[in-house]
């Protein structure tokens, strides 16, 4: 049985502030269709280097191969609605190197998770 990897995912956005209650209202629906998918999903503060106090970061603890497909169609069709939005997504690889992905939603193609599914696909070992 492997054990779950946990990948973090930080929304962001060209067109909205950080705290604009639309932006807010775009990313718990984001939240939500993770949550309805893949399940786990957890908000936590990760500190910031050079900043009092924490961001605010979404956990997703992925436990299959069908939970990372998944949360990977959510990415891909929460980008698609808004080509300003983008999404950050780190996560630590086998040899324990944390590893980051950025994807921008005016630039999305096949290869976008590329990185993120070839990663956690072998680490997680049952695709």
């Amino acid at each position: 049985m492997t054990a779950e990897v946990e990948v973090a995912v930080q929304p962001g956005s060209g067109r909205f502030a950080p705290e604009d209650q639309p932006w807010l209202d775009q990313v718990a629906a984001l939240h939500t269709a993770l949550r309805e998918e893949v399940g786990a999903v957890v908000r936590r503060g990760v500190p910031q280097p050079g900043e009092k106090g924490a961001f605010d970061t979404t956990v997703l603890a992925l436990g299959s191969s069908g939970a990372l497909t998944a949360a990977v169609a959510c990415f891909r069709a929460w980008l698609a609605r808004d080509k300003s939005r983008t999404l950050t997504v780190t996560w630590t690889d086998g040899a324990g190197a944390e590893q980051r992905l950025q994807v921008i939603g005016d630039n999305i193609d096949q290869a976008s998770f590329q990185a993120l599914t070839e990663a956690l696909g072998s680490r997680l070992g049952d695709s």
